[in-house]
């Protein structure tokens, strides 16, 4: 049943949808946000604040192309497309949608025409007190997840699209019915009637389809002014906020309710809490999910711009046609009871955490008392405590707390900061200080009170700091030194493009300097000395060898005599 999501990839953490959700159906686990169906009123209000479009719908437009292949194909089509395609006139756009296949259309709010003696006659019920119009399948689900006990307000009639499709297939004969319109919410409701919408199509993914699509001829223009006749809106100015009961109206005895005119979820909401309270009676409501009424949909494609021109066009659409049709002559082909609709409550499962339970979860970001409780709303959550009970019922992660997790970041890049031997020195393009920490002091015997704001060749020649800011080219590991102050440092220079910052880390590399030349000091004297021994032992191999070699001579010479000798004394053989 789900129609809407949110495209993983895309998710950003930035918890806007959960901040305007109206009841707040939207889980984060892992930093991505999901929508909870079983919470949700297909509303789309999240959709369209998503800043990264990281939206997935529910496309039907796979199953049209096949539907549109069969013979019987009736399009039901919405009134407000007279004001969400605003740049094109209303003959215009039926005939590109004929181009694309949709060759049988008709008004949706013919649909209104059908259901308009049931709504007048709940009108007419004096036992009723409040009654609230249900044609807004977003504002239905609202009322029976959040407010059940208000079930029995809903005037229990199906909607114009519903209506319609009955007509279209039990009266006219067709075989399968396209809805086109702005709201997702027709998405589920086509659903919970199976066999009456074949596919639901957004006014969005209608855009998608004619991009790239020309303008149609002046001769087709002249064809299109036969057209407009066929189609019988009869019922146009229904998305308009407030103007639904002028298509029931010639049905009712006497007009003695107050009527009330409602749009947005939010507003929706604060009337409902009045009715709870008990605040109304003799009542009658318009409710509409979107703000503006059906021509600002979800599911528009143009995030709710230019409403009010939008409704301008649905109203010099309707002033078109309206003088062609009576409102009393609607058919009595179909039984009145067959726009009946029972509405049932539909319960949530929402548990409620002990008052122990809700201070052990604030506890673990920080908040130990109601000062603590900032309730910000960054979150998304109007409290710190509803937050606390979203976590609870595994809404919510505990760490969405934007000012807890910035006081820890801070916290911690401040510890590092502070405890780091570097010096660490940040200064603007002016070159003038801003951030002096503690190491910095330290090298410098200089306070960060007195240094802040000063310019940078107070403490030391700023040229590289210069060449970074100026080329944006960062500066790494260079040894610089600093007599002044009898350091070697090895210095990193970076520049910060977003803050136009330029950090510097200077370490303290003088003792490491020293010992490194005492290095070369001692293996130069340890190459001398080495040298010095090489020459010596060379000497003393050639005066050993010129010795060695007169003694074996001399010994080789009195050998030889010695044979000699033993040769002549020995006898002859």
């Amino acid at each position: 049943m789900e129609v809407i999501n949110f495209a993983r990839a895309n998710c950003k953490n930035c918890y806007k949808c959960v901040r305007n959700c109206p009841v707040k159906a939207i889980k984060v686990r892992d930093g991505q946000a999901e929508i909870v169906f079983e919470r949700c009123i297909t509303c789309g209000t999240c959709l369209i604040n998503c800043p990264q479009n990281a939206k997935t719908v529910k496309s039907d437009i796979e199953k049209v192309h096949e539907i549109l292949k069969e013979e019987k194909v009736a399009v039901s089509l919405a009134p407000s497309f007279a004001g969400v395609f605003n740049d094109i006139s209303p003959e215009d756009f039926i005939q590109t949608l004929k181009e694309f296949g949709f060759k049988n259309i008709f008004p949706t709010s013919y649909g209104a025409i059908l259901i308009a003696k049931s709504y007048a006659n709940y009108y007419n019920d004096r036992q009723r007190s409040i009654i609230i119009s249900s044609a807004c399948p977003a504002s239905n689900y609202l009322i029976q997840k959040y407010y059940p006990e208000l079930v029995p307000f809903l005037i229990p009639v199906v909607s114009p699209m519903i209506a319609h499709g009955k007509y279209l297939k039990k009266v006219k004969g067709y075989s399968k019915v396209i809805f086109i319109g702005p709201c997702l919410a027709k998405k589920m409701e086509a659903q919970e009637f199976q066999g009456v919408i074949d596919a639901v199509v957004t006014f969005e993914e209608i855009k998608k389809l004619f991009e790239g699509k020309g303008m149609v001829s002046e001769e087709e223009k002249k064809e299109q002014e036969k057209q407009i006749i066929s189609i019988k809106d009869e019922a146009a100015l229904y998305p308009v906020p407030g103007e639904t009961i002028k298509t029931f109206a010639p049905y009712l005895k006497e007009r003695w309710r107050k009527e009330i005119s409602v749009d947005g979820v939010n507003e929706l909401i604060e009337i409902f809490e009045e009715i709870k309270k008990g605040y109304l009676k003799d009542l009658y409501i318009e409710a509409n999910a979107c703000k503006g009424g059906c021509s600002n949909g979800p599911a528009t494609g143009d995030k709710n711009k230019d409403k009010f021109i939008k409704l301008e066009k649905i109203k010099d659409f309707a002033a078109k046609i309206k003088n062609n049709y009576d409102f009393r002559e609607s058919s009595e082909e179909l039984h009145i009871g067959e726009f009946s609709k029972k509405f049932e409550a539909i319960k949530i499962i929402k548990k409620m955490p002990t008052e122990e339970e809700i201070r052990n979860i604030l506890k673990k970001i920080g908040k130990y008392s109601k000062k603590d409780e900032l309730n910000c709303g960054a979150c998304g959550y109007d409290s710190c405590r509803e937050k606390a009970i979203a976590v609870y019922n595994g809404m919510a992660e505990i760490y969405m707390c934007m000012p807890y997790m910035r006081a820890r970041a801070e916290s911690i890049s401040g510890l590092i900061i502070d405890s780091t031997p570097n010096a660490i020195i940040a200064v603007n393009k002016k070159m003038e200080i801003q951030e002096f920490n503690p190491a910095a002091e330290k090298m410098f015997n200089k306070s960060k009170e007195e240094i802040i704001g000063m310019p940078l060749n107070y403490l030391f020649d700023d040229s590289d700091f210069r060449f970074v800011a100026n080329f944006k080219e960062n500066i790494i590991a260079k040894k610089v030194k600093l007599p002044d102050y009898g350091l070697t440092t090895l210095q990193s220079i970076y520049f910060l493009n977003d803050h136009d910052l330029i950090i510097g880390i200077i370490s303290d590399i003088t003792k490491q300097e020293e010992d490194r030349i005492r290095n070369i000091e001692i293996k130069k004297k340890t190459l001398e000395t080495t040298q010095q021994v090489i020459e010596k032992q060379m000497r003393v191999a050639q005066e050993i060898a010129s010795v060695l070699g007169e003694t074996t001579a001399e010994t080789k010479m009195l050998l030889n005599k010695i044979k000699n000798i033993l040769k002549g004394e020995l006898p002859d053989e």
